[in-house]
């Protein structure tokens, strides 16, 4: 049995668990990390091996290191994995690999967990386990009557694997046209491609430069009260060619239908109107053979991919909690980004890893990260 100890309990061994070793490490806290899994930054892993950032790398590293100076500017997902995988290794954190977290509850001013190794207690709990833990996976009706295939996104791989098949992929956000783009290698064409509301498409380098560099120059330049604006005219003017695509467009991320994050460059468009991808409307439900659409069609397909989103993993918190935009526990002050990690009413538990707008993901989990240990340095009256 695993002996579980230390001033902090720290659920996951992704980006945003390392980041808080690291900063716990510095502080001079002891620790645990705890993954179910039997390896470190396991979703990132097993995502698809097409997958892009649509960060920049100059401001996607874990604190301490740098992805490598050759790195693309938007690295390919598996080079981050190398990259997290290495981090690790070179830090030997204190990590305890296939330990299951069951239950968190308050007791005694700290938190008990309950694990798969025994029951701990800890005076402070990190959340780190990350956004995507747990597919989405809508119930639509007739889902157990398609005599095809339903798999989600975190399940695809390689498009060789559906090889002339007649596919729809539901979700038009980044990882759904990636998909879709990379499946008209190897599927039957069209690739169909369900589009349930409006797009927002942001060029790779609008202006010469990548999105994050605009980000960084409008929050070091402009008053806050402009940025908003500035990113709008500057990240989402689009192609002229785009209303040709047959797909409603949206102005910019603010003002628009839909909720999907942007997706970068015009392979989409372009696919569009070479007719290897055909977008539809929205799914409503299956048939045997087909899905029905909201037109009222049906379309005969045999696989169908959902690119419908993730949530977090939160089910092991026994404590009653409100959520926030983000679908995590409400913090004290609620900002999206700065403020505490601390969850509302629940003194010792924090958030690491929540919010991926702005400069990225890890470009915020350094500073949730940092934050947190602060907090808790606080809390445990370490000067």
């Amino acid at each position: 049995m695993v002996d579980l100890g230390g001033d902090v309990l720290v659920i996951g061994a992704g980006p945003s668990g390392l980041a808080s070793a690291y900063y716990l490490e510095q502080a001079g806290i002891s620790y645990v990390i705890v993954d179910r899994a039997d390896e470190v930054a396991s979703t990132w892993a097993h995502l698809y091996r097409s997958l892009h950032l649509n960060t920049a790398s100059f401001v996607t590293y874990l604190p301490g290191k740098r992805m490598p100076v050759t790195s693309p500017v938007y690295p390919a997902g598996h080079k981050l994995y190398e990259y997290i995988r290495q981090y690790a290794e070179e830090h030997d954190f204190n990590i305890r690999l296939g330990v299951s977290v069951r239950r968190v509850a308050p007791e005694n001013g700290g938190w008990l967990a309950e694990t798969s190794e025994g029951s701990f207690w800890f005076p402070c709990v990190i959340v780190a386990t990350g956004r995507y833990c747990a597919p989405i996976i809508p119930a639509l009706p007739g889902m157990n009557d398609f005599r095809g295939q339903i798999l989600h996104a975190r399940d695809y791989r390689l498009p060789s694997t559906f090889a002339g098949q007649r596919i729809l992929v539901v979700g038009a956000g980044p990882s759904g046209v990636d998909i879709a783009l990379e499946l008209t290698q190897a599927a039957q064409l069209p690739v169909y491609l369900s589009v349930r509301s409006d797009i927002v498409i942001s060029r790779s380098f609008p202006y010469g430069l990548p999105n994050s560099a605009w980000l960084i120059l409008a929050r070091g330049l402009l008053p806050k009260r402009w940025h908003s604006k500035f990113l709008n005219k500057v990240l989402y003017h689009g192609y002229p060619d785009s209303r040709a695509a047959a797909v409603e467009i949206a102005p910019n991320r603010t003002d628009r239908k839909g909720t999907s994050t942007p997706i970068r460059g015009r392979g989409l468009i372009d696919a569009v109107r070479a007719s290897t991808i055909k977008p539809v409307p929205g799914v409503t439900g299956f048939h045997q053979d087909a899905v029905e659409l909201a037109d009222g069609s049906r379309l005969p397909v045999d696989t169908v991919i959902l690119c419908t989103g993730y949530r977090p993993v939160l089910d092991y918190l026994d404590i009653p909690f409100e959520t926030d935009s983000q679908g995590y526990p409400k913090r004290a002050d609620d900002l999206d980004e700065g403020g505490t990690t601390e969850v509302l009413g629940w003194p010792g538990l924090y958030l690491v890893g929540r919010f991926y707008r702005g400069l990225g993901p890890l470009h915020n989990i350094r500073g949730e990260a940092k934050r947190a240990v602060q907090e808790i340095r606080a809390r445990l009256q370490i000067p």
